[in-house]
């Protein structure tokens, strides 16, 4: 819906009344959204219409008070143990400020390493699944998360293909010497 000028100005005198007073107005061809209004009558009333609020010219002047607390500033931020990060203000109050939200997936070791030790979801591990068990611990640093049974296994695994592709080349290397000896 557009703004459009009705053709009309409503100006008022030094004391708040409409001057010259508009006691009706016709607004033709009102279409909103689309819809046809047709023409609307706008009626002030007998009184007219003032700056203020009331058709007598008197204002009315509310006295607003304070319901809340007066200024602070945050001293310090804490995350505890639901996940919450906890503000504490200079007036000694704390409020929640936001939510860690912890995500459990069904197969955790199947999930994308990124940078920096984050993670993704794949299809093997499955979507995540909030607010199932485990906790957050503020002020702490986390501690592995390998699994060591895993990695020595790998680790073995390693050993031995290195202790087989040195035997590879010592026996290389015994055919050369055996071969040039052969030649002399």
């Amino acid at each position: 819906m557009a703004w459009r000028n009705a053709g009309v100005n409503y100006t008022f005198s030094p004391n708040g009344q409409m001057a010259p007073p508009i006691t009706n107005l016709t607004l033709t061809g009102v279409t909103v959204n689309g819809i046809s209004l047709g023409d609307l009558s706008v009626i002030h009333g007998s009184g007219g219409i003032t700056q203020y609020a009331d058709p007598n010219g008197n204002a009315q002047v509310n006295l607003l008070q304070q319901n809340g607390y007066a200024a602070v500033n945050l001293q310090s931020v804490a995350v505890n143990e639901k996940g919450r990060v906890v503000g504490t203000y200079s007036n000694s109050r704390s409020v929640d400020l936001a939510e860690i939200t912890l995500g459990t997936f069904n197969g955790a070791n199947s999930l994308k390493r990124i940078d920096g030790g984050a993670f993704s979801a794949t299809s093997e591990s499955g979507p995540p699944t909030y607010g199932g068990p485990g906790r957050i611990t503020g002020s702490s640093l986390e501690g592995s998360n390998t699994d060591i049974a895993d990695e020595f296994a790998k680790m073995i695994i390693t050993q031995q293909a290195y202790s087989a592709n040195t035997r590879v080349i010592s026996t290389g290397n015994q055919m050369i010497q055996d071969l040039l000896n052969m030649l002399r």
